[in-house]
C-alpha cells in the first residue's frame, strides 16, 4: 500500500475507499452494486470516480480475467491521520488543546469515552518521561 500521510480524500473518495478497506478486491460491478441505493450512484458515476482515483494514485487495478480488481494504495489508518491534520491546521491553528476543548465543551462523552481519553493521555505521558 502506498504510504502517503498527506493524501486528502474527497467525500465520495471516502465513500468508495471505505468499500474498499471494508473487502478488496472489487470490482466496479461490486462497487456498482454496493453504492447504486446508497448514495444512488450510476455505474457510470463510479467508474468515472474509481478513474480519478487511479490518476490520483490512491487505488490500483489488476485485470482480473473479465473484469479490473480494484485495491486501496491507502491504509485508512493514514488517510484518517492526514483529515485529522488538515481539520486541525484549517480549523483550530494547529491546537490539539483547543481542539479538545472544543469537543469536550460540546459533547456528551460516555464513561468509557472517558477513560479511553485517560488511557491515551497516560500512554503519551509514558512515552515521554
Amino acid at each position: 500500500m502506498k504510504s502517503d500521510k498527506n493524501v486528502i480524500l474527497g467525500q465520495s473518495e471516502w465513500i468508495i475507499m471505505e468499500k474498499l478497506w471494508e473487502n478488496s478486491p472489487r470490482t466496479i460491478m461490486q462497487l456498482f452494486h454496493s453504492l447504486e441505493v446508497e448514495p444512488g450512484w450510476s455505474k457510470s458515476t463510479v467508474n468515472t470516480l474509481l478513474g480519478r482515483m487511479v490518476d490520483k494514485g490512491i487505488i490500483y487495478y489488476e485485470d482480473g480475467g473479465k473484469a479490473k480488481q480494484y485495491y486501496p494504495m491507502v491504509k485508512r489508518e493514514e488517510a484518517a491521520l492526514a483529515e485529522t491534520e488538515s481539520l486541525l491546521e484549517r480549523v483550530y491553528k494547529g491546537s490539539v488543546s483547543m481542539m479538545m476543548s472544543t469537543l469536550v465543551k460540546k459533547k456528551q462523552f460516555s464513561r468509557e469515552e472517558i477513560e479511553e481519553l485517560h488511557d491515551i493521555l497516560n500512554e503519551l505521558e509514558e512515552k515521554n518521561d
